[in-house]
């Protein structure tokens, strides 16, 4: 559906243009179910770059989506840093705990080069291999994490939100070093080839609205920004009940956003209406409920659901919630994309 020459407009553009068709977009956020159907481990997935682009080849191949994502991963620039994380087996690796206490602490952290450690050089192949071997008319698209999230990482999430009220000054500190280190991985993607940078900050979920435009919003625009001129879109995705926070992550100036399923109080079409339509939404079918634990008849319901909900809305983009987990069925995910193929404005 989408040719290479226009890959520089932005997702809303290409969105309409789809839409003038009367098509969809159809991007589910799907990386770990690649490892299900290569039979190997999330852990192998996350560490050496060649499985991990087979993982999103073979989804490419069965799905045919609009756009692929790498694996979502938001340990990796924390790893970087040398933060301790935990890698199972066939889970996500996590951040095991939350070194950093004070702001002095950040000055052994300053001089470290992420970039020449290892498993950010395995995703910076990845988006290079995703790059060259995806057909032309798929997006390729990377995660990056969020300035607020990765503070959280640093300092943990409950002392985020407490930071956010009764020490500003120390927060605004651990964002401006978060958005520094976040910048430079996020220059390196785009230069091995990403079409879209989806930028994740569920800690951003537990700020109000004021808070969230300080310490989210206005670096995450600062992280865009640094890679403009490039004709990369940038995507803002955040976890949860987004519903107080839709404007402040329209003036960070992400042209999309990616929002949560309707069980964690999204209103899709309330959002819809609150947007210009040169901001795209994507979203947004419960990634666990229906896309893991459904059946087959319950994804092409729920999925011809939300597309008759949102069919006044050009800027619209069927996708998940979230990134679907481990276990997802090949049968509900092709399901997903057929109904969006099949759909009759």
């Amino acid at each position: 559906m989408i040719s290479s020459l226009i890959k520089r407009k932005t997702l809303a553009a290409i969105a309409a243009e789809a839409y003038a068709k009367k098509k969809r977009l159809a991007v589910p956020l799907a990386g770990f179910p690649g490892c299900d159907l290569l039979g190997i481990s999330i852990k192998v997935a996350q560490q050496n770059y060649g499985m991990h682009y087979n993982c999103i080849e073979a989804l490419v191949a069965q799905l045919k989506p609009d756009a692929a994502f790498m694996i979502m991963d938001l340990s990796v620039e924390a790893n970087a840093m040398g933060l301790p994380v935990r890698f199972p087996i066939d889970e996500s690796s996590s951040v095991e705990h939350h070194p950093i206490s004070n702001i002095d602490e950040l000055d052994h952290l300053r001089r470290i080069n992420i970039l020449q450690d290892a498993r950010i050089q395995s995703y910076i192949k990845t988006i290079e291999m995703m790059k060259l071997g995806l057909p032309d008319n798929v997006l390729v698209g990377a995660f990056i994490i969020g300035p607020v999230t990765l503070a959280g990482l640093l300092e943990g999430a409950q002392q985020v939100a407490m930071d956010s009220m009764l020490e500003p000054e120390k927060l605004d500190e651990l964002c401006k070093f978060s958005t520094s280190v976040i910048i430079e991985y996020a220059r390196c993607l785009v230069n091995a080839g990403a079409d879209i940078i989806c930028i994740l900050e569920p800690t951003g979920v537990i700020l109000g609205p004021k808070q969230f435009e300080r310490f989210s919003g206005y670096y995450v625009n600062h992280i865009l920004q640094s890679y403009k001129y490039a004709g990369v879109d940038t995507v803002l995705h955040i976890c949860g009940n987004t519903m107080h926070l839709i404007d402040g992550m329209v003036k960070s100036g992400a042209g999309a956003l990616s929002i949560d399923s309707p069980e964690t109080g999204v209103d899709i079409v309330k959002v819809l209406q609150k947007v210009p339509q040169n901001v795209a939404i994507i979203g947004n079918v419960n990634p666990t409920k229906i896309m893991k634990d459904g059946c087959a008849e319950l994804v092409s319901q729920t999925t011809k659901d939300l597309l008759e909900k949102t069919v006044k809305f050009p800027n619209f983009i069927l996708s998940t919630g979230c990134d679907l987990p481990p276990g997802t069925p090949l049968k509900n995910m092709q399901t997903f994309m057929e109904t969006a193929r099949n759909f009759n404005f």
